[in-house]
């Protein structure tokens, strides 16, 4: 219990000081940037993330079920070999991205010079990422935690300087360069120093483990990536950079809640896995009432402070997003939802499943995007990812439940249903009352106050 509190807490500090400078920087840059560049930026963070997911097979989602197939003593080996799995497969689709550039910057909107950096930046994203992920299943939250301030404090400092040196018209350079920079040759160092202690760049039974693995991960990564920015992008391409930026700063308030579940999930995935390989159901179904509890809470208070926190968060150019604010939080809990059935289903090797549901809900997402937004501008896109995430969640659990879970499943609808209740409450009370701010923060510390005296009580955080 003393290890899952350390690495509970560790968790929630960095998401707090991430979410700290999160809060104290984004108004600074949405002065700086304007409308139009930071939607330039958001526009050029998708491209990034798309391709660090398509072109390196993802091989370092595969961490977790190799700790539970191999012993500790090939774990260094096992993650140098995929590592370079993934550079050879990063190398080719790199090869055809260069023979193909003008076209393809001529498709996408982009220069020439930002393709070449997202390139850079999306090796080392997956190296920062494949880091993180080792981290977080090894259960070393301390070092964790020192890796993620350190990208973001050298990001920033970096983007300050970058940007400042620009003129309004071209700052948005600034930043994307300095993004590139801290993440491209940190990710390469990260690499060369899990080459360093595995000391492995093939082994045929690694590979063959692996990849079976990875390819399906790859397809549920991109089509989830796209269930949560393909609005961002399409809202770009509908109407423009200035309502994507707008849009977009809405949403990056948003990414906060989802951080903090992050933050959450990293502690509670490793040990949902090790207390399932021992056979502890108890121990499963405790922890997970104690993490739908916490998040829901968390949630909650998010939406009841949100308002007056947005409008101190961002520039007034940017406030005709403020209403959007409790509808991405929604979203985010949707997929808090699914990761009980999605991380039943990782575990059980069923990747194929879990690949599957989420693919259809991003098509979906799509034309839903493609219906709304026309009527409905930036609401719509916000309503499409609401009900797309709420069908992934139903498909998710519908084949859990009934057909990988049966009987056996320990995340039952009666358990997340009474806290998607409350949420949904709590949701409802926020758009009719938007201005009785006393009342939503008076709510907001009631439910929080409570929730401390029940940690305190349970003595655990998860």
């Amino acid at each position: 219990m003393k290890k899952r509190t350390r690495v509970g807490f560790l968790n929630i500090l960095s998401t707090c000081l991430l979410y700290g400078i999160s809060i104290i920087t984004a108004p600074l840059f949405s002065r700086l940037l304007g409308t139009g560049g930071y939607g330039n930026v958001s526009n050029y963070n998708v491209w990034v993330s798309i391709l660090s997911i398509a072109a390196t097979l993802q091989t370092q989602a595969t961490l977790a079920n190799a700790m539970v197939e191999y012993p500790e003593s090939l774990q260094d080996k096992y993650q140098s070999s995929v590592l370079s799995l993934s550079f050879l497969a990063f190398a080719i689709v790199s090869a055809l991205i260069l023979l193909f550039l003008n076209p393809i910057s001529h498709a996408l909107n982009l220069s020439k010079f930002f393709i070449l950096l997202v390139l850079f930046q999306s090796i080392g994203t997956y190296g920062v990422n494949f880091m993180n992920r080792k981290l977080t299943y090894e259960m070393k939250a301390g070092r964790n935690m020192l890796l993620s301030l350190g990208t973001t404090l050298a990001t920033l400092g970096l983007s300050l300087l970058f940007v400042l040196m620009l003129p309004q018209e071209l700052r948005y350079y600034g930043r994307i360069v300095a993004i590139a920079a801290v993440y491209g040759l940190l990710g390469l160092g990260l690499c060369v120093f899990i080459w360093a202690k595995g000391r492995t760049f093939y082994n045929r039974e690694f590979w063959r483990f692996c990849i079976p693995l990875a390819i399906p991960y790859v397809f549920y990564n991109l089509a989830d990536l796209l269930l949560g920015h393909c609005d961002v992008i399409m809202l770009r391409q509908m109407i423009g950079d200035s309502v994507s930026g707008i849009y977009s700063m809405a949403f990056q308030l948003g990414t906060v809640l989802y951080t903090i579940f992050t933050a959450l999930n990293n502690t509670w995935v490793p040990f949902f896995y090790e207390d399932t390989k021992q056979g502890n159901g108890d121990a499963v179904r405790s922890s997970a009432k104690n993490y739908l509890e916490l998040f829901t809470v968390l949630s909650a208070g998010f939406i009841l402070l949100g308002t007056e926190v947005y409008h101190l968060f961002a520039d007034r150019s940017f406030w005709g997003s403020t209403n959007l604010v409790p509808l991405f939080a929604l979203s985010h809990y949707l997929n808090f939802l699914c990761t009980f059935p999605i991380t039943y289903e990782q575990y059980h090797k069923q990747v194929k499943m879990v690949a599957a549901a989420t693919i259809v809900s991003s098509s979906i997402n799509i034309l839903l995007n493609y219906l709304l937004i026309p009527p409905l501008g930036m609401l719509g896109a916000a309503l499409a990812t609401v009900l797309s995430h709420g069908l992934q969640f139903a498909a998710h659990y519908i084949a859990t439940r009934f057909f990988l879970g049966k009987g056996d499943y320990p995340f039952g609808i009666t358990l997340c249903g009474k806290y998607a209740l409350c949420f949904g409450a709590v949701l409802l009370l926020v758009y009719l009352l938007p201005n009785a701010w006393l009342i939503r923060w008076g709510l907001g510390a009631v439910i929080g106050i409570w929730e401390l005296l029940r940690i305190r009580k349970r003595k655990a955080l998860i």
